[in-house]
């Protein structure tokens, strides 16, 4: 499978990537002040409904028109709000791809609950052989553990990662707080 994904796309990571640092402390402060409560009811109409996130909370600032193709997005009135703030994140993450027309998909805060976990699973559309998932650490701890067999990492905050979302992958939180994410989807639109 990594030779297919090599030659649909020679950018895209075997496992996990390290892209380098960001700042994330004015978004760290904005997430800080997010409350139960609105996580719950952006939640309650996320459109990622997959049952693995069955103990992640969402809010999606960019998502795909339909559930077959990642390619054409909406905006959420979100987006609007916070756009100003994650933009220089999100493009100095990226910077290692030096794509001239790259392209930012799905958007959103991913939280995962204490004690909880993300099911195994792995992104199966063939967009995702061109995409780049990329996640962001706001908020986690040593012991949030990303697996991607046979290996797991532990994604440090205010570094910005590349994950091969192909490859069967789970997530732990054996930690007393939530994991929360910054994740996206970037791709070279001329691909």
């Amino acid at each position: 499978m990594n030779e297919v994904i090599a030659k649909l796309n020679p950018n895209k990571t075997e496992t996990i990537r390290e892209l380098g640092a960001v700042d994330i402390s004015q978004l760290k402060k904005m997430v800080g002040t997010l409350g139960d409560k609105l996580w719950e009811n952006e939640t309650k109409g996320r459109e990622n409904k997959f049952t693995v996130f069955h103990h992640t909370q969402h809010i999606i600032f960019r998502f795909p028109d339909t559930s077959t193709t990642r390619m054409k997005v909406h905006d959420n009135p979100s987006w609007l709000i916070w756009k100003s703030f994650l933009l220089p994140i999100m493009e100095k993450a990226v910077a290692p791809y030096a794509y001239k027309n790259g392209q930012f998909k799905a958007v959103m805060l991913a939280k995962l609950k204490a004690g909880y976990a993300i099911d195994m699973h792995k992104d199966g559309l063939p967009e995702y052989y061109f995409l780049h998932k990329i996640h962001i650490p706001i908020q986690t701890s040593e012991l949030v553990k990303f697996h991607i067999r046979p290996n797991d990492y532990y994604l440090k905050e205010g570094i910005a990662y590349e994950v091969n979302n192909l490859l069967p992958h789970f997530v732990t939180n054996k930690s007393q707080e939530d994991r929360i994410h910054l994740v996206f989807e970037y791709v070279d639109e001329l691909l």
